[in-house]
């Protein structure tokens, strides 16, 4: 008896043999058609199952490289061509609503689309319509039969597609997504091609949900560098509290700009990103550099300029940062010049990205708008005046359109600082430990300047005095550098008591120099009284050591100059050094 497949090509033959003379009842032979369909659907299941897994292997379908709407695209877009391939059709179209993904591939590519929005485009697909009715099996559509139908009219136009297989996945009662594939001809779909497709629909249907997973873990990832990344801040801020607020505010200026010119909410989320980042090399930079408050060598500005280059490697290695590549790019190019002198790489204006453009012109803003070491910080409208000035620098363009963006933002950006990372009594603290020698516990050269200048800037009369420990080095030889460190130390401490004579500074101003800034209000009396205080300097420091600690002879030379003689902190420096060096004989 021949078994005949019932949705395959496959067929089998039966020899059922009788040794009795009986024939064949009609029971029999019901009997035996009935036992030749059982055996014809386990054989055929068998089969199926072995040419699914063999197509499903052939498939090689892997999970997308990330969650972003363009890597979602691409994934969906290959892998509906290659589902395509395998099935032999003209078209397929798959529709995922609870992800808002909604796509049509077909041959010629005529009529592709991937959207992540219902769109009336989507709602006119037969796809779509299906899932809409919520039908629980597979359905084939017939053009011959449904030509009232107008989506497959339209198919049937554009494509001249006849036959379509719908096929929806339903899971724990609820229907997820569903699958549809075109055919030219009348094709006759067999168990297998539905199942086929099924499966297919199936793993298109896990893989998505896998991505939106794996898109919450990345947003888990994304909080945990947020983190990261204000650990960089604070870090760089509790180096250099000068610069507090200073990443925050470049941010702030950045998205306002970017929202002002009318770029995409994506591109401005990248510009606020890249403001936060565009320090962070600092971490790199020496504090010796860093912190130093005079203007810098010509070797140190070339270590500073080097921290864009750290900045934009550092960033590079936030991997779960959407348009990783476009953010670096403007953290390295912050520091570029339209006229091509900027760094790191001197680029051009036109090669320079729009990014960093923006980004250039905000760092500057709050540059000049803060207060420095060397500097005070200038107003708001001084620092867009300098800006506009300095020609060749940002990109005219984009500065004539923002400037009253940068006006108008500048009471909300300086708001941020408050907000820092750094707790105020730190920042207090760091503040004051940065103007502090750490040996003697005085001010220290820096700190002793900027007072020297507040004081010349305000008029105000004073005179300095240079207290110089004699053959500082001799003393390090002979009796080691620990013996010269206590010399300084208790110097210090000495010339700490000489503020009951209007001196208003200590500071320490060298190896072994020290400069006291004595104010010219007081009385005749208190210059004698500090005049022999300075006198009996070598006795008061022999008097606070034990005996035999400090070298037989140990002398200082003091000399002194007036506020008057002079026009800045750096003159009488000079003339200081000058009186010293013919006092003791070097001149």
């Amino acid at each position: 008896m021949v078994i005949k497949g019932l949705y395959t090509s496959v067929d089998a033959v039966i020899l059922l043999g009788n040794f009795n003379e009986r024939k064949f009842s009609k029971k029999d032979i019901d009997n035996i058609n009935q036992l030749s369909l059982f055996l014809s659907v386990v054989l055929e299941n068998s089969i199926l199952n072995q040419l699914l897994n063999k197509e499903m292997l052939s498939l090689d379908m892997m999970p997308p490289e990330s969650s972003s709407k363009d890597d979602i695209k691409r994934w969906v877009f290959y892998n509906l061509n290659k589902i395509m391939e395998l099935t032999k059709s003209k078209a397929v179209s798959f529709v995922f609503p609870d992800y808002n993904l909604y796509s049509f591939v077909c041959k010629d590519n005529s009529l592709n689309f991937i959207n992540f929005k219902k769109t009336e485009r989507v709602r006119g697909t037969l796809t779509y319509r299906v899932f809409e009715m919520g039908l629980r099996g597979p359905v084939v559509f017939r053009y011959k039969l449904s030509q009232s139908i107008e989506c497959l009219n339209n198919i049937k136009d554009k494509l001249g597609i006849e036959n379509v297989l719908i096929v929806p996945v339903w899971e724990n009662g609820k229907l997820l997504s569903v699958i549809g594939y075109g055919y030219l001809h009348d094709y006759k779909f067999s168990i297998y091609d539905v199942n086929f497709v099924r499966l297919l629909a199936k793993r298109l249907t896990r893989f998505i949900r896998t991505v939106k997973e794996f898109s919450y873990l990345l947003n888990i990832i994304s909080s945990s560098e947020k983190e990261i990344i204000n650990s960089f801040i604070l870090t760089i801020e509790m180096r250099d509290v000068y610069t507090k607020g200073h990443s925050q505010r470049v941010a702030y200026y950045a998205r306002k700009i970017a929202q002002a010119l009318g770029f995409s909410k994506e591109f401005v989320e990248k510009v606020y990103i890249a403001g936060l980042l565009h320090d962070i090399g600092k971490i790199s930079i020496p504090d010796a550099i860093l912190l130093k408050p005079d203007r810098l060598s010509r070797v140190e500005y070339e270590m500073i300029k080097y921290h864009s280059v750290m900045s934009y490697e550092i960033v590079r290695q936030f991997k779960s940062l959407k348009n990783l590549k476009e953010i670096a790019k403007m953290v390295r190019h912050h520091h570029e010049r339209c006229d091509g002198n900027g760094y790191p790489d001197k680029l051009l204006c036109k090669n320079i990205t729009k990014g960093a453009r923006i980004l250039a012109i905000a760092d500057v803003f709050d540059a000049l708008t803060t207060s420095r070491p060397y500097r005070k910080s200038f107003s708001k409208e001084d620092a867009i005046k300098i800006m506009a000035e300095d020609k060749g620098h940002l990109d005219e363009k984009i500065f004539s359109k923002v400037k009253n963006v940068l006006l108008e933002s500048y009471a909300e950006a300086e708001k941020l600082v408050k907000d820092s990372l750094i707790p105020k009594v730190f920042d207090d603290y760091k503040r004051r430990f940065s103007n502090i020698d750490p040996l003697t516990g005085i001010l220290n050269r820096s700190a002793l300047l900027k007072s020297i200048d507040s004081m010349i800037d305000r008029g105000d009369s004073f005179k300095l005095y240079m207290v110089d420990v004699k053959n500082m080095d001799l003393i390090n030889i002979r009796c080691g550098n620990k013996v010269g460190d206590m010399i300084l130390v208790k110097t210090a401490e000495i010339l700490k008591e000489a503020e009951k004579y209007s001196v208003v500074s200590i500071g320490r101003f060298g190896g072994d120099s020290f400069i006291l800034i004595k104010s010219s209000k007081g009385h005749d009396k208190s210059s004698k009284e500090l005049k022999m205080f300075l006198e009996n300097l070598s006795k008061r420091l022999k008097d606070s050591c034990d005996a035999g600690v400090l070298p037989k002879k140990i002398a200082f030379t003091v000399v002194s100059v007036d506020s008057s003689e002079a026009a800045t902190s750096s003159e009488l420096i000079f003339l200081l050094r000058k009186r010293k060096k013919v006092l003791s004989g070097e001149a």
